[in-house]
């Protein structure tokens, strides 16, 4: 039986100040998310001299990983139950080798065979980093998340929004008295290209007004909501970059609208070429039903660029200041006749846009890169 509380006991010979050795540790490999978080935390504490190896259970996309120091254990999409038996004995094989000092695991499956691994291979900081609400865990991880984190199994809980910390409200309190916010952080990665020279790479109508959105093509973002509302408003063009597995059904939906030729689907951009994307559109719409805190919307923030985000607690915690100034329109999620309503604002007021696009630029300089990362330093050491 693992020892939680034993392995969770700070060291009193530790040095606070001396460098650490760090696992990350997530579901699956893919593009975009928690996988890209986890990727680009890392390699920010590994700048800080700490040693930091960024490990993906299994994979979910062909495309390449970010950095030097992540890896796949089981490179290939998980089937059955074999996967699940193996993966265990991977994670714990690695974190004996690796003489990690803190793991931090992103998403439910991470939490669930990361941390029990962890514990039995003594590691002493166990932190859980929580990317969405927790009631869209399926109820067998949520069950076991809930477990671990109120006996011990985790020293520690990060939550990535206050929306996300709120959904735990109703779980013990040994699991609640654990849990921390650390914000998403944003740098900005500014792009060199003209509007219309953008528009061009993209192709872009020259003078139609263009309202973007970014993330993957699946339920939780809402796109067919977006694709109607943006069908409705005369002459205006759709770009979603992303890929998922809606695809093509928003293909077929925009077809039958008679959206298909202001429809754009660039699929998934690396990061300059998405500058590139902010820099040739004139809205950014986020639809979402639900999320943890959306890193499409702070690029797009920091991309000062007009938005329009549906008014879910996670978008209004990021868009909203402490005066509850909001840096951008919010509207109900499932709300059509809203949507088109706010789209039409932006799209025709190029007063209004400006006025929320300097009202973004502001609000998301209290979401940095080093703000998130000094959180996850913290949270190693067991401060």
């Amino acid at each position: 039986m693992l020892d939680f509380r034993k392995s969770a006991r700070p060291g009193k010979s530790r040095s606070a100040a001396r460098p650490l050795r760090i696992a990350f540790i997530v579901s699956f490999w893919s593009r975009g998310g928690a996988p890209s978080v986890a990727a680009r935390v890392g390699a920010a504490l590994q700048a800080r001299g700490h040693t930091v190896e960024v490990w993906y259970l299994y994979r979910r996309s062909d495309q390449p990983l970010p950095h030097d120091s992540c890896s796949i254990l089981l490179d290939r999409d998980i089937s059955g139950t074999l996967g699940y038996l193996v993966l265990p004995w991977l994670v714990f094989r690695r974190l004996v080798g690796f003489r990690a000092d803190a793991v931090i695991s992103f998403s439910p499956l991470a939490h669930v065979i990361g941390q029990v691994a962890a514990a039995a291979a003594g590691v002493r900081q166990r932190i859980a980093s929580h990317r969405v609400v927790c009631d869209r865990y399926s109820p067998g991880l949520r069950a076991c998340d809930r477990l671990l984190g109120s006996i011990g199994g985790y020293t520690g809980i990060a939550a990535v929004s206050e929306a996300v910390r709120a959904s735990v409200a109703a779980y013990p309190a040994s699991y609640r008295r654990r849990v921390r916010v650390i914000h998403n952080g944003v740098d900005r990665v500014p792009s060199t290209m003209a509007r219309d020279d953008a528009r061009a790479a993209f192709g872009l109508p020259r003078d139609a007004p263009v309202v973007l959105a970014v993330g993957r093509i699946a339920a939780q973002k809402n796109y067919p909501l977006l694709v109607n509302a943006v069908a409705r408003l005369e002459g205006v063009h759709l770009v979603i970059a992303g890929d998922g597995p809606l695809r093509g059904e928003i293909e077929r939906l925009a077809g039958s609208l008679g959206l298909g030729g202001r429809l754009h689907l660039p699929g998934h951009l690396p990061r300059g070429a998405l500058s590139d994307l902010f820099r040739a559109c004139d809205v950014f719409a986020l639809a979402s039903v639900f999320e943890g805190q959306s890193n499409a919307l702070l690029e797009a923030m920091a991309e000062a660029m007009p938005i329009v985000a549906s008014d879910i607690p996670e978008q209004v915690e990021t868009l909203r200041d402490a005066a509850g100034q909001d840096a951008g329109l919010l509207v109900p999620a499932r709300d059509l006749d809203a949507w088109i309503r706010a789209l039409g604002r932006l799209v025709g007021d190029p007063d209004l846009r400006a006025s929320l696009a300097h009202a973004a630029s502001a609000r998301v300089r209290h979401f940095t890169v080093d703000r998130m990362v000094d959180g996850f330093e913290r949270a190693a050491r067991g401060c």
